[in-house]
């Protein structure tokens, strides 16, 4: 073989070994590139089959794990109590109540006695040890001590002054008697009002209206009045007895031998307004010893208790259920 034709093989044969080494080169730096995507892909496995097993054995379906959290154990006694805290600051002093609500002393005669108390509290049955059935409202009521030849009036000058009589489709309270036996006759709602009414060409400007509770029937009055519990009164409703005193209950025909009902009264004194006051009235006919609570005039109610008369929406707080 001639000189320059085995100098072209050798040439030949030396580049081919060049491609071999640079294709292997290049298979390899293809092969490092890859491991770290290789080795993350593992990890990420193993790391979610790590987490899978967690879950797994935490919800008892797999094998326990490295740094997993085991099943929660029973809970443990409870611990001895700790000491007493320090004294807390002092509450507010107690307010007395600003409501304008007292004796009306034009209207009160002899020597009767009214007064904020705490209680009464009722029995549930008359042989009962305890009393133990609070006031309609909170824990307290007014009380009055009502001699036979006493006259008591007690009511609110202020609050009520202008409203129209037929403007009042609520009016009802709660009474105490406390005796052995009911003979008497029980407190009442009363009112001192401008009749506005023109009789004879005479105006009458002047009267008061005054509720019969032993006079009333059901479901005004209690059906069976009881002593010793607390009972309502409705003055507004189907069987109440009212009267108007002088000209003026002659005048509508409602005087008080000859009472009317409220919704009567009302249709007879058409623009009628309140004026002097609203409240309770014990007269002249028996003794009492009781108290009463929780008058409702329209949706607000007149709390009494030991600190004095309170107003609440009517079924508010304070309301005993019965």
């Amino acid at each position: 073989m001639s000189i320059p034709k085995r100098l072209a093989q050798t040439v030949s044969g030396l580049t081919v070994a060049s491609a071999g080494v640079l294709a292997v080169s290049a298979a390899a730096s293809a092969t490092a590139d890859d491991m770290p995507t290789a080795l993350q892909a593992r990890k990420s496995a193993h790391s979610a089959d790590s987490g899978d097993n967690r879950r797994q054995y935490q919800s008892g379906t797999g094998d326990p794990c490295i740094n997993c959290n085991g099943r929660r154990g029973p809970q443990g006694p409870p611990g001895p109590p700790g000491p007493q805290g320090p004294q807390g600051p002092p509450g507010a002093p107690a307010v007395f109540s600003a409501e304008k609500w007292g004796i009306i002393g034009r209207n009160t005669y002899g020597s009767p006695s009214a007064g904020y108390r705490v209680g009464p509290y009722a029995r549930t049955n008359p042989t009962d040890y305890a009393a133990t059935v609070p006031p309609p409202y909170g824990i307290g009521s007014l009380e009055f001590i009502v001699g036979s030849t006493d006259k008591i009036n007690y009511g609110n000058e202020t609050d009520f002054a202008g409203m129209r009589v037929s403007d009042l489709t609520t009016l009802k309270f709660w009474v105490y008697t406390g005796a052995d036996s009911i003979s008497g006759v029980s407190p009442a709602v009363d009112m001192e009002v401008d009749p506005r009414l023109v009789v004879n060409g005479t105006t009458l400007n002047y009267a008061s209206l005054v509720y019969l509770p032993t006079g009333s029937a059901a479901p005004s009055a209690p059906a069976t009045p009881r002593p010793n519990v607390w009972q309502q009164y409705d003055a507004t409703a189907a069987g109440s007895k009212w009267y108007a005193t002088g000209a003026t209950g002659v005048a509508i025909s409602c005087p008080v031998w000859q009472p009317c009902s409220f919704s009567e009264l009302k249709a007879r004194l058409p623009d009628a307004v309140i004026s002097y006051h609203l409240g309770f009235t014990k007269g002249r006919d028996s003794a009492f010893v009781g108290s009463v609570d929780g008058l409702q005039v329209n949706n607000v109610v007149y709390d009494f208790e030991p600190l004095g008369v309170y107003k609440r929406p009517e079924g508010g707080p304070g309301k005993v259920s019965r």
